[in-house]
């Protein structure tokens, strides 16, 4: 669902400003949620202070917020995708709780800052930004948290929040219901994965500091997590890895925890990385070439067009700003 940014940069929505806000919760609206209002929007995060608020600020009937807050699980729908020879599952909000959620995920994107080592659902950055900082790597240790979204727990949740700048209890719990679903974040809803991103910074911050202890390369895209060194493998450096990611209360995905050292190929969210570019394997170039073929002799089906299109266009897009062939 899109709707005009105008209506998305507000931080009351509707409600223009904070004292339109507090003037029509009227008599709802005590001194105390006032000063909470006004002290929310001065930090430019989204007065989330009670149920009425939210109805108020949305144009919602009250007892329709009630039914979000209160029967969470019918306001989403689950489905499947491909992801590679198998299928993801989502979980996505319906449209009501996702125009909530896509507000605050707008307002919350202003007001959270990046670190540098972290490249997955911020502007600007992605998987390739990531595999570029291992450029001229000699080795490569990447590692994935297990069942990472529903690994993120409301109190986790709510303590990311607060971080950012919610002080009040009843304001983090109304919004632990608002972004949470079972007492977890969901792949799906549009807060998901910037809060996420808050959510592991103390992470981001212990690894951090081991990468330049050690003076490696650090890099994580959502939950996929690379560390890379020019010089020797430290000894030890993957059981160091993931006691710190374990310490903080995740599980490291076995079947997905790799070690590469050269001559064998290095790569890094698919893409090789022992080189000055990042490039694209020679088994991907192989299947470009097969698609290029099929769709310049129009022999791709009308289904297969926009995935084989999409292909072509992400390769040339590699080629054109960060790599050369082999």
């Amino acid at each position: 669902m899109r709707f005009p940014h105008p209506d998305l940069e507000k931080i009351c929505f509707i409600a223009e400003d904070p004292d339109t806000l507090i003037k029509l919760l009227g008599e709802h609206c005590t001194a105390d949620e006032a000063a909470l209002i006004q002290q929310y929007c001065a930090c430019r995060l989204p007065p989330i202070s009670s149920p009425e608020a939210i109805a108020t600020m949305f144009g919602y009937n009250p007892g329709f917020v009630w039914f979000i807050l209160t029967k969470t699980d019918r306001h989403y729908r689950t489905f499947s995708i491909p992801k590679g020879k198998g299928e993801r599952q989502i979980t996505a909000p319906r449209v009501a709780l996702k125009l909530i959620q896509r507000w605050l995920n707008f307002h919350w994107s202003a007001a959270w800052v990046p670190p540098d080592c972290v490249h997955g659902f911020v502007s600007g950055r992605s998987h390739i930004t990531a595999a570029t900082e291992h450029c001229n790597a000699k080795w490569i240790v990447s590692a994935d948290i297990k069942d990472f979204f529903p690994s993120v727990k409301t109190a986790r949740v709510r303590q990311a929040l607060a971080e950012l700048g919610y002080t009040n209890m009843d304001s983090l719990a109304l919004l632990g219901k608002l972004v949470c679903l079972n007492g977890a974040l969901t792949q799906g809803a549009p807060t998901s994965p910037l809060l996420s991103n808050i959510v592991l910074g103390q992470l981001d911050r212990n690894l951090t500091a081991l990468a330049a202890e050690l003076n490696l390369v650090f890099t994580r895209y959502a939950d996929d997590i690379v560390f890379s060194g020019k010089g020797a493998m430290p000894e030890g450096i993957d059981k160091k890895i993931k006691a710190i990611i374990e310490q903080d209360g995740w599980t490291v995905a076995e079947k997905k925890f790799e070690i590469a050292k050269a001559p064998s190929r290095l790569k890094v969210h698919g893409l090789l990385v022992h080189g000055g570019k990042v490039r694209l394997t020679k088994g991907y170039r192989n299947r470009l070439r097969a698609f290029r073929h099929v769709l310049s002799n129009g022999k791709a089906s009308e289904k297969d067009v926009p995935k084989l299109s999409g292909h072509v266009a992400y390769a040339d897009f590699i080629d054109l700003q960060h790599c050369k062939p082999d």
